[in-house]
């Protein structure tokens, strides 16, 4: 299928605003990482996530006493009543995350001591209190743990789907939790005002590990992405591709800072990502480059050599292109909070690779064969530009 044939256009032309376009966002991203900083996930920098998901409005003041070094923010929509809370790196290897939480719990839920929590508790205490009155009659044995730990499993997917218990009602709808199993729940367990939703923990030996293997991944996948092509097709073609895709990282990591976007190992996969797909973009144009120059036109200009090329490479491009387009604009609506940052950031990087095919590639090998090289028609007898 090809819905641009026999283009003509001169992308050759625009290769300076190409450039220029992006030396300006990174400038931004540069101009705006001064103040504000990266905003350095807890895989890099270590310390704590918590999300919390309430019954009402957070009490975020009582949170920020309980923990006056966190940063505590609105998690997913207002309505859901949720929070994400980033508590600062530790010094040394600890349960972080969980040391909090129960002291949430116990300054939150105080009236509750002594009583099971059903919005707090997980499946093996709830099993607990139905395997001590079982209401079911299964007896002592382990059959009867394992039937009441299935019922309480079930309680605990029920949990999830609603966010939190507001009420035994909710309770009571669990599949396979028996009318008299509920009746033990409303009688011997309390709902408390949150339910954990999340927690994760990273020590800061880790966090440091991880800052420069990500770094080490990132800056190796794009010297081996250079290293290919400059042995498939030409030296100054694999020195372009490198910092074509260098660029392609720095224009997207601009835009998480812009953005305010956290910096974690789901951004390093998404940069990963940017990198691959561009390099394939820049791959199918030299290949077209090539085959070009086998059977140049006397007194073709490289530039124009390069422009034919790059029209007919367009329909590939702008379908390939367009496809991935659409498919990240879903994820960033549908694709929910988890995965917000990635999804801006692959669309991002997406175009950038995209654009920067048709205009930093060409600016880069027609500045090298003018400058550098110094040889006029290496492709197929006509000058440099």
């Amino acid at each position: 299928m090809e819905i641009f044939v026999n283009t003509n256009y001169d992308f050759i032309k625009w290769r300076f605003l190409g450039v220029a376009f992006s030396g300006l966002v990174i400038l931004a991203g540069l101009i705006a990482w001064f103040p504000m900083g990266l905003n350095i996930g807890i895989d890099f920098s270590g310390g704590a996530n918590v999300v919390l998901r309430f019954q009402e409005a957070p009490p975020i003041s009582q949170l920020r006493e309980l923990a006056p070094d966190a940063t505590i923010q609105q998690y997913g929509k207002a309505a859901d009543n949720s929070v994400l809370i980033r508590l600062p790196q530790i010094a040394q290897e600890t349960d972080y995350a969980g040391q909090a939480v129960r002291r949430f719990n116990d300054a939150i839920n105080a009236g509750n001591a002594g009583k099971l929590d059903i919005n707090y508790q997980g499946a093996s205490a709830i099993a607990d209190v139905l395997v001590a009155a079982d209401p079911d009659n299964k007896g002592t044995g382990t059959a009867a743990r394992e039937h009441y730990l299935t019922v309480a499993r079930s309680v605990i997917s029920t949990r999830s789907g609603v966010g939190i218990f507001h009420n035994f009602d909710e309770v009571k709808a669990t599949e396979g939790l028996s009318p008299a199993a509920a009746d033990v729940l409303v009688k011997s367990t309390v709902l408390g005002k949150f339910n954990l939703l999340n927690q994760e923990t990273v020590g800061p030996q880790v966090g440091q590990d991880l800052q420069k293997k990500a770094a080490l991944a990132v800056i190796l996948s794009v010297l081996a992405m250079g290293l290919y092509i400059a042995l498939r097709f030409d030296v100054k073609f694999g020195i372009a591709a490198i910092i074509c895709l260098a660029h392609d990282v720095l224009v997207s990591l601009a835009f998480l800072i812009l953005i305010k976007g956290e910096f974690s190992l789901v951004t390093v996969a998404a940069f990963l990502m940017i990198v691959g797909y561009s390099v394939n973009d820049t791959v199918v144009v030299y290949d077209r480059v090539r085959e070009n120059a086998k059977k140049a036109r006397a007194k073709e200009s490289f530039a124009d050599l390069m422009n034919r090329s790059m029209n007919q490479t367009l329909s590939r491009t702008v379908l390939t292109g367009g496809c991935v387009m659409i498919i990240l604009v879903c994820l960033i609506f549908l694709g929910g909070e988890v995965i917000n940052d990635f999804a801006w950031l692959l669309l991002v990087g997406s175009i950038c690779g995209t654009y920067s095919t048709v205009t930093v590639v060409p600016a880069i090998v027609l500045a090298w064969n003018k400058y550098i090289a110094k040889k006029s028609g290496l492709y197929g007898g006509g000058t440099a530009e």
